[in-house]
């Protein structure tokens, strides 16, 4: 149902009497399923609402000027039932995890909604004739798109789909049609590596323009893993194999096109002790939501910074920094520069992630319990004055992967003081500069 959230001050909405809690049954007379079919329906100068209230069917006629806001806000941007995902992943991350975690973080969706709207991933398995016509009529670009493989029956093994190897024709559908796409391949060893990625990567670059991007990471695995297909992760050398492939495709790829659209996640160069490409590598950093290109954008921001560190601070300050055992790697650039500050000692605090297990090891899938084992048994030689935490291991309402809130992790954090921070502008403020 599309229920109305919010109704903006002085907007059209509140002027004709719309009211929060009032559901949207059509516009036009056309039932509207999502957001996106709203803002379509409502992008011209005339329309009619048709609204729902105290079992009360109302009719708004709107005539607005082109751009001006008509003031409907919604809690949900899906209105009908989100698509869930019904492939069965090798690799699928959401399987490695304990069951008693919140429904959130069990359910997989794969709803082009949200991929257009949102940027989540979605594989194309389970899109009908009828909705492919609806991102090509309402030009639904760029889209967000789980490749994995090219080769079709490779990619229905890893994904157990039968439908899983129409992908190449798919997205020569959507390029032919004007509709561009992001691209993701989680890489398992022994699966769609080597001489399978060659040709994916191939095939894709084949697309261009349409392929706006190619991200490549990392499979990653939990010890939560009983029954599932057996799989590996990279070893250190592996990854080092991986990127040097990458790289000659990056070449290839600048060769024939003018440009590079193909990135390799941080964790292949952290892993294999490789140096982290520069600034411009990255372009517009189009997939930093899968960590690819996260420790340069965090080190070019150290450096822009440089002119607003002091080089003393007036009351002596301990801190101490959460992090994961790769983030590590990452922020210990930053935690060596700040340490020149006179008066201020900076210590990292790597958690281990017993959590979901070893092999998972980076700072985003921290848990709120293992960071207070981690804290609980602190054996350093200094007092903290204050523990920052990234905020990156909470969501928008403060709750850790495993359902703790902030305010609980806080109160059983011993007598420790505990601040937010999400890059080093707001590290800076916690030592007060």
């Amino acid at each position: 149902m599309a229920i109305i959230y919010k109704i903006q001050e002085e907007s059209i909405a509140e002027e004709l009497g719309i009211k929060a809690g009032d559901e949207l049954l059509a516009v036009n007379n056309k039932q509207i399923n999502d957001y996106i079919d709203f803002k379509y329906e409502t992008a011209d100068t005339f329309f009619t609402l048709t609204i729902k209230r105290n079992n009360e069917i109302w009719d708004y006629e709107i005539a607005r000027e082109p751009n001006e806001n008509l003031g409907i806000e919604f809690e949900e941007i899906i209105f009908d039932k989100l698509k869930l995902c019904h492939n069965d992943c090798l690799f699928c991350f959401v399987k490695q995890q304990p069951s008693n975690l919140r429904d959130s973080l069990l359910k997989k969706d794969d709803d082009y909604r949200f991929s257009f709207l949102q940027g989540s991933f979605i594989t194309l398995t389970n899109l009908s004739n009828a909705e492919f016509d609806n991102i090509i009529r309402k030009r639904l670009s760029p889209l967000n798109i789980s490749v994995h493989t090219t080769n079709p029956k490779l990619r229905e093994k890893m994904m157990k789909n039968p439908n899983a190897g129409n992908i190449y024709s798919y997205l020569k559908r959507l390029s032919q049609n004007g509709i561009n796409f992001n691209a993701q391949i989680v890489l398992c060893p022994d699966l769609n590596d080597g001489a399978e990625l060659d040709r994916t990567i191939n095939d894709l670059q084949k697309l261009f323009p349409a392929i706006k991007s190619l991200g490549i990471v990392p499979v990653g695995l939990t010890n939560h893993r009983d029954n599932l297909f057996q799989l590996r992760t990279f070893a250190d050398n592996e990854m080092k194999k991986v990127v040097r492939q990458i790289e000659k495709w990056q070449e290839i790829i600048r060769k024939n096109t003018g440009q590079n659209f193909l990135y390799a996640a941080d964790e292949f160069y952290l892993s294999a002790g490789l140096k982290i490409p520069e600034y411009n590598h990255y372009d517009d950093f189009p997939q930093i939501e899968n960590g690819i290109g996260l420790t340069r954008l965090l080190w070019k921001q150290l450096s822009e910074l440089e002119t607003k560190i002091p080089e003393k601070i007036e009351v002596k300050q301990n801190l101490g920094i959460i992090t994961g055992e790769l983030g590590l790697k990452a922020i210990s650039p930053v935690v060596q520069r700040l340490n020149e500050i006179e008066n201020l000692i900076l210590e990292p605090i790597v958690v281990e992630n017993h959590f979901f297990g070893g092999q998972v090891n980076v700072t985003g899938l921290l848990t709120g319990s293992d960071i207070l084992t981690e804290l609980n048994n602190l054996s350093y030689s200094v007092k903290f004055d204050k523990i920052i935490i990234p905020d990156i291991v909470l969501n928008e309402d403060n709750y850790f992967l495993d359902d703790m809130h902030y305010n609980h992790f806080k109160k059983n954090g011993k007598d420790l003081s505990f601040a937010l921070a999400c890059d080093i502008n707001e590290i800076l403020e916690v030592i007060g500069i």
